[in-house]
């Protein structure tokens, strides 16, 4: 993102100073996202407290579901690293939240947050695609307002990060650092008036014309929750955070680290159990993509420029950072090459290259899927003769709906506008730059992926491990 510039110490970012016992709020602290955030603010910073709002899930309370995060091996290196690591597991305080509550938590809980919390992270979102647009934008828009209606009566918060996406403005070539409020029906406000009085069915036909020339429901939503933000909070000390696809660790906690198989990592799922898979791209486009772990390290660094700013009431828009570059980006047609730098073997390697076929042919593909499909009834039926439950087929269709799901950002290019985001990399000291490290253009691809692959594994051997728990219990 720029060749780094040493300031002085009156110009330095001052993040470590920053949240030094700082009392966090997080929203989507069991995320992908929301986890490495933890683990890092734990680690690497000497705060106070961190809050999650949390809902009870699965019977699970807030509280447990904090415990379940704790043993999960993101979190290893405090575990054996650190001489007492329950006192700093305690930091973290679960609060009980239900957002489909006109109040979402309790008057008790609010009176401690209101008086307590300095810095905010907003992370929540619901990313799936494909989701109805009512669902998406209840997630994405309702529930953020909710948010910040209590982050507004907070005396001591002093920097708000609302995370949002790259491609909150999709439909545009370029991306630039602002935000748009072109939304059609006058607003999201009145497109939920609109659609609380429809039938499901009529509310299939209205979408299209709602998304307009945006590709999908998670876009759109995105989109429409920075122009509330813009409309309703600028006032506050707020800042939107806009990352592209974010992939496995590169280096902290665990390097390769990830916990879901969601877009890249789900379709090397095939390529993993030794299958050749087919997705559709543009081969010479550039995919903007960066590891979870300079992801957030970048989102701690604007949540600290945003409390050494200027004030909310002298700006006249909510500053936003894209945090994305033009100038080191894996073409979407090399990834099999990247790929399979974490194959055990030369020949894996070598293989490996062309296990993942990327095409811009529909037919080509088509083919491809057939080809697929009749495998996986193939080897479905097999597993019926030994008297076992169907799987490859089901597994099959999740990739496919993996990559439906992906396609329109695989098939379509953006230039970017980093101005924000590089100016917040220049103002880092020489301590700081060890700590946060998040400089795209200075990221080493080839030594990234060779943990990439290794990290999907170790995930899947995890996921099947507790499939296998759950039905011994």
């Amino acid at each position: 993102m720029g060749d780094l510039i040493v300031g002085s110490s009156k110009n330095d970012l001052g993040a470590m100073d920053f949240y030094k016992d700082s009392v966090v709020l997080i929203t989507g602290g069991t995320g992908f996202i929301g986890k490495v955030l933890i683990e890092k603010l734990l680690r690497c910073f000497a705060v106070k407290k961190i809050y999650l709002l949390l809902r009870e899930k699965r019977n699970v309370k807030a509280k447990d579901r904090v415990k379940e995060i704790f043993q999960e091996p993101i979190f290893n290196v405090i575990r054996n690293g650190h001489s007492n690591p329950a006192s700093v597991f305690s930091k973290v305080i679960a609060i009980d939240t239900n957002f489909q509550n006109e109040k979402i938590i309790s008057a008790q809980d609010m009176e401690l947050l209101l008086s307590e919390v300095t810095v905010v992270f907003n992370v929540m979102a619901s990313v799936k695609f494909n989701e109805n647009i009512e669902s998406a934008l209840d997630t994405n828009v309702v529930c953020s307002r909710k948010l910040f209606d209590i982050v507004g009566q907070m005396t001591q918060v002093r920097s708000v990060v609302h995370v949002s996406t790259f491609y909150s403005n999709c439909n545009r070539s370029r991306i630039e650092e602002q935000i748009f409020e072109d939304i059609p029906f006058g607003g999201y406000s009145n497109v939920l008036e609109i659609l609380s009085h429809l039938k499901d069915s009529e509310k299939q036909q209205l979408t299209p014309s709602i998304l307009g020339t945006m590709p999908n429901s998670y876009t759109f939503s995105k989109k429409c929750a920075e122009a509330m933000i813009q409309q309703q909070y600028a006032h506050l000390p707020i800042c939107i955070f806009r990352p592209p696809v974010v992939t496995s660790a590169y280096q902290e906690p665990i390097p390769g680290w990830v916990d879901n198989f969601n877009g890249i990592s789900g379709m090397c799922v095939p390529m993993i159990q030794g299958k050749f898979y087919c997705c559709m791209a543009e081969r010479e486009i550039p995919s903007h993509t960066v590891p979870v772990d300079y992801c957030v390290a970048a989102m701690l660094a604007v949540g600290a420029e945003t409390a050494s700013s200027k004030g909310a009431a002298e700006r006249k828009a909510v500053p936003v950072y894209n945090y994305a570059t033009d100038a080191n980006n894996i073409r979407w047609g090399d990834f099999g090459k990247w790929i399979s730098k974490g194959c055990e073997t030369r020949i894996g390697r070598f293989l490996g290259r062309y296990a993942l076929v990327l095409t811009s042919s529909r037919f080509l593909r088509q083919m491809f899927v057939w080809w697929f499909v009749l495998q996986a009834i193939a080897a479905d039926l097999l597993l019926v003769l030994v008297g076992k439950k169907r799987q490859h087929l089901q597994m099959l269709n999740r990739v496919f709906a993996l990559e439906d799901a992906a396609r329109y950002f695989a098939m379509h290019g953006w230039t970017v506008q980093n101005d924000n985001m590089r100016r917040v990399l220049n103002r880092l000291s020489d301590k700081e730059r060890s700590l946060l490290k998040f400089d795209i253009d200075r990221l080493d691809w080839g030594d990234y992926f060779r943990n990439f692959l290794p990290g999907i594994k170790a995930a899947l051997a995890r996921s099947y491990q507790r499939r296998q728990s759950r039905g011994a219990a």
